[in-house]
């Protein structure tokens, strides 16, 4: 039995308003913050209005000050309450788009443990944005696929039949087109999230996918925030900060490797020999 779109909306709503309900809940129910580093640090009703998108600097360094402190003695309530926080506007992805990166830049900012020794980049804080990423996102997948086809058929028409007409460009590999559209700006994240739900995308290739694409994004962005935190903490310091730069653009570039298509590689490699005068079918 289908979903009329009435239903469908009032389902996700409702969705929307237990997800809220359990923020206020574990919010009320968590040691106090303290005021003193804490005092006008965004909320999570200010990042639907679009003030951490509006004010990307402030509220990092705001939020970093307070939970940075907040943290010392409540460790387990501040890293749950990041990773829920970052998973549920994955799940309703309309009212938290854009927050991705400077969520992840905050996570880079809090957290040093499982510090790789020459860079400093905390592989706890990349399990923690990661995580949150792809759960997130697929906790918006399978949301979609239960409640949310009339919706998507309804206010995002055209949309859905672009993603059909890229999908015929690839009826040889399902996952090289969920790998496709996840990298590619054609179509923003959440809608990815949502969408592939509904066009017959295998839940494991989303996954695998997702976790696959956002590893570029993720070291760049919480590499950022770790350089911040640095700067917070030490100050400036210009050839640290180039050294490490320099190693994390190395890891972003191996990382980016496998998400360039097959084709692109061959026809790349091709090239290279042409310009290099060793194409052997010219020559001959």
């Amino acid at each position: 039995m289908s979903l009329s779109l009435r239903q469908s909306v009032f389902l996700y709503a409702l969705f929307m308003a237990v997800a809220i309900g359990g923020v206020v809940v574990f919010v009320q129910t968590a040691p106090p913050l303290p005021q003193a580093q804490c005092e006008g640090i965004v909320t999570p009703m200010d990042v639907v209005r679009g003030r951490l998108i509006k004010e990307p600097q402030e509220s990092i360094l705001g939020l970093w000050r307070c939970l940075r402190e907040y943290k010392k003695d409540n460790w387990w309530h501040t890293t749950a309450g990041i990773w829920g926080i970052y998973a549920i506007f994955k799940v309703f992805g309309p009212f938290g788009a854009g927050t991705s990166m400077v969520l992840s830049v905050l996570i880079g900012a809090l957290y040093d443990e499982w510090a790789e020794p020459n860079t400093g980049y905390s592989l706890f804080a990349h399990l923690l944005g990661v995580s949150g990423e792809v759960c997130g996102g697929a906790g918006g997948w399978i949301m979609s696929y239960a409640i949310g086809r009339e919706i998507l058929l309804h206010f995002a028409t055209e949309k859905m039949a672009r993603l059909k007409k890229e999908m015929d460009n690839f009826k040889g590999s399902l996952f090289r087109y969920m790998l496709f559209i996840r990298i590619s700006p054609l179509f923003p994240n959440w809608f990815v999230n949502y969408s592939t739900a509904l066009i017959g995308m295998p839940f494991s290739y989303f996954v695998v996918a997702s976790t696959i694409a956002i590893q570029p994004a993720a070291c760049m962005s919480i590499a950022m925030g770790g350089m911040l935190r640095d700067v917070g903490e030490t100050g400036l310091d210009l050839v640290k900060m180039t050294k490490r730069g320099g190693m994390m653009a190395c890891i972003m570039a191996l990382l980016s490797m496998p998400l360039v298509p097959a084709d692109d590689w061959s026809s790349g490699l091709a090239r290279a020999k042409r310009w290099l005068g060793m194409d052997k079918s010219k020559a001959a």
